[in-house]
């Protein structure tokens, strides 16, 4: 699943590569996958279907929703490592409740309030969360061009 921490390995440069972290891992909260906070996923959400000829307007919406998410993972992130320290945040599924129920204290209703929130995030930017995960799961399966034009969008909207 996706991961809070490391999910922007999949997107390239280090900035954008934390900006599609957020993205992807609230994105994947909101639609019942938390990210795995410690380690990159393959997969955003439960659905996986490749995406085929990605508009240049899905691109956008793409790119921005990632962009939204990113500051939203970052706080669920740092507010559940606060809880969980010593350890490590475990890794959270949003469509695994199990993988969650676990969490001590307010952990775990941080972790639902980020899946809401980035399912919101996927909609509000005109996606829906089966075609942000149809884009992740091509982006993710070596579709260069796609995240090339993915980083593009990305940079222009910073």
């Amino acid at each position: 699943m996706l991961t809070i921490a490391k999910l922007s390995q999949n997107i390239g440069q280090p900035v954008l590569r934390s900006l599609a972290i957020a993205g992807l891992a609230i994105a994947a909260i909101g639609v019942g996958v938390v990210p795995d906070i410690t380690r990159p996923a393959p997969h955003l959400f439960d659905t996986v279907a490749q995406a085929q000829n990605v508009t240049n307007g899905e691109i956008q919406s793409y790119a921005r929703a990632v962009l939204d998410m990113e500051p939203i993972r970052q706080s669920a992130y740092n507010d559940i490592k606060k809880i969980v320290t010593p350890n490590a945040p475990p890794n959270i599924a949003c469509n695994a409740g199990a993988s969650f129920s676990g969490l001590p204290g307010n952990a775990r209703q941080i972790a639902v309030t980020y899946c809401n929130e980035s399912r919101r995030i996927v909609r509000d930017n005109g996606l829906s969360i089966e075609r942000f995960n149809q884009i992740t799961s091509q982006i993710q399966g070596g579709d260069v061009d796609l995240e090339r034009r993915i980083q593009s969008a990305m940079r222009q909207l910073q």
